[in-house]
């Protein structure tokens, strides 16, 4: 730790520089203000003394915990301490100054800044322990939104996992049966991280609520109306944040799919007898634009078919050199597995925490 001494005199300055050292003290002295700013935010700096007020008023917001000091010849102005005050100095000075005088009001200085540290450090522990219980709470409500796992409608099995960059998460899955013979599933992924982005998967819920309530037949069929009608709520809640999904309607009877996307990737995918197929296609997020419509498509889903979809944070949890090498990884690998714990264990869990991460994995079973 040590003291700044700013004066662009400095030879005028070696005189108080003299005696802070030889009171124990580790002054430096500097002529440029840039360069004081730059060893105050590299840390290390207990005070910047200084026999301009418009010189310390011109080095801003010193780093918590570093005091600023007029030093004055005599007089000291009236107007000069005013000025202080209002720069908000810790300190003035009238030299010369005896030694004892010097110590025990740099002390005093340094003592207040230290108790002053200890109390903002105090008062952060208690926010950042009030907004962790917060969040915790909130966590145990939005773990609460999420659906049975697994869950099973007729020969189809539904498992999930989501996986938190923070305590709260942006992504979100669904599915729940719409009729006797048709069930709806979603994986949605909101920009962003953290409470406010999870604060839209209550609002995804809510919809989810709303869709077995009040869904038209068409949209068993054409679930791009679906996507159309959650576009146009979230941009009539005003919220500022959009949102990529897939989403889909799987018919149980006729073992078919229909599925629509809004900028969610990466591609869900569907695993069968002849490989993987990538259920790709193009579409703007939700929230964004108005009056937007989204593409319907559908694919037969045999017995024995399974299919996955991910948010993009998974990615992360790749090792590989491009993004196109990381798709033929991940691509490889739920051709590969057939249940979520053999699929997980392929990925890189030591890199969590990095993206919101989730999964969705349909089995159409035996």
């Amino acid at each position: 730790m040590s003291l700044l001494v700013l004066d662009p005199d400095t030879a005028a300055a070696q005189e108080l520089h003299r005696q802070l050292q030889d009171l124990g003290f580790n002054p430096l002295t500097i002529a440029e203000i840039k360069s004081a700013q730059q060893l105050c935010q590299a840390g290390g700096v207990q005070a910047v003394l200084s026999a301009s007020v418009t010189t310390l008023n011109d080095m801003g917001v010193l780093p918590a915990g570093t005091a600023s000091i007029y030093v004055s010849q005599p007089p000291l102005e009236l107007d000069d301490v005013l000025l202080c005050l209002q720069a908000g100095v810790q300190d003035c000075w009238q030299l010369p100054m005896s030694d004892a005088e010097m110590r025990s009001r740099l002390g005093a200085v340094l003592m207040r800044m230290e108790q002053w540290v200890a109390g903002a450090n105090a008062e952060l522990l208690t926010m950042r322990t009030e907004l962790e219980r917060d969040q915790r709470a909130g966590q145990y409500i939005q773990l609460g939104m999420l659906p049975p796992n697994p869950m099973g409608i007729g020969h189809f099995r539904l498992q999930h996992r989501v996986e938190p960059s923070l305590i709260l998460s942006g992504d979100f899955v669904d599915y729940f049966q719409i009729t006797d013979r048709h069930f709806a599933c979603y994986v949605a992924d909101v920009a962003g991280h953290g409470a406010s982005s999870a604060f839209v998967t209550v609002l995804l819920k809510n919809f989810s609520r709303r869709l077995r309530r009040e869904y038209r037949l068409s949209m068993l069929r054409q679930p791009g109306e679906v996507l159309t009608w959650i576009n146009n709520e979230l941009i009539d809640q005003q919220i500022d944040k959009h949102v990529a999904m897939f989403f889909g309607v799987v018919d149980v009877q006729d073992s078919r799919l229909y599925y629509a996307n809004a900028a969610h990737f990466p591609p869900a995918m569907l695993v069968g007898d002849d490989g993987v197929i990538n259920l790709e296609q193009k579409g703007k997020p939700l929230g964004i634009f108005e009056n937007t419509e989204f593409q319907s498509q559908a694919v037969d889903f045999p017995r024995g078919a399974r299919v996955v979809v991910f948010s993009d944070g998974v990615l992360d949890l790749i090792h590989a050199d491009s993004l196109e090498a990381k798709e033929r990884q991940l691509l490889e690998t739920v051709r590969q597995c057939q249940d979520m714990e053999s699929l997980w264990d392929c990925f890189d869990t030591t890199k969590l925490g990095q993206d919101d991460i989730s999964c969705l994995m349909i089995s159409h079973e035996y």
